[in-house]
């Protein structure tokens, strides 16, 4: 699969106004970093090529930036970190890491969990501790996510990040850490007290001294 292409273009420290003019307009303010590129380059991108680039090769996507104004020079990154609105989830500013294809990165991915365990038929409770994991690996062995077979695990089951096998690539992370588990559901039994009966001798509240207490975006 051919890597994506999208264009860039090199920009100013921009003003809170500027920023917003420009995600209007569908473009995202960006910022590539890496000894690649000699420290950091500011740039903008077009929002609807970087979201299409992430949909189609995952969170790990190697993307080929041309950076207009700058030589017009192509560099292979991957998005390092997204900042959203908290309030409405769009994407704010990207941050792009410049990377060497011969050279291995250190990165989180998701982990998708397949079929049905067969301790959670029999009653079991199903628990993925991780909904993603660390590896180290080339740029171009990263997988778009890992897919662990849950289908055989029976009651007291557990997949250990030490279980976990990437092709090309090194989990990162202590061998004994539980990713997911199928475990036995806690039952709990609450007693309830009989409440007392009535008897002719017993005193009305009235004559007992008992009082009743009132309950006196973004800019």
């Amino acid at each position: 699969m051919a890597r994506p292409r999208i264009q860039a273009e090199v920009r100013p420290e921009l003003t809170k106004s500027a920023r917003k003019t420009l995600r209007a307009a569908g473009i995202v303010p960006a910022a590539v970093y890496g000894s690649k590129v000699g420290g950091s380059i500011l740039v903008q991108l077009k929002l609807a090529d970087l979201t299409r680039a992430v949909k189609e090769g995952g969170e790990n996507v190697i993307i080929d930036l041309e950076i207009q104004g700058n030589g017009s020079k192509s560099i292979p990154v991957m998005v390092h970190q997204v900042q959203r609105d908290p309030r409405t989830r769009r994407i704010l500013h990207v941050d792009l890491r410049a990377i060497s294809l011969d050279e291995k990165v250190t990165t989180t991915v998701p982990v998708h969990l397949e079929g049905e365990p067969v301790g959670v038929k029999q009653g079991g409770i199903l628990d993925q501790l991780h909904s993603e994991i660390t590896i180290t690996a080339l740029p171009q062995d990263i997988p778009p996510h890992i897919t662990l077979d849950i289908s055989g695990m029976h009651v007291g089951d557990i997949i250990r990040l030490g279980d976990i096998k990437v092709e090309k690539a090194e989990v990162v992370g202590q061998a004994d850490d539980a990713v997911v588990m199928v475990r036995q559901p806690h039952v709990g039994h609450v007693e309830e007290a009989a409440a007392p009966t009535p008897t002719a001798e017993a005193v009305p509240a009235e004559e007992s001294g008992a009082d009743e207490a009132g309950e006196t975006p973004e800019d």
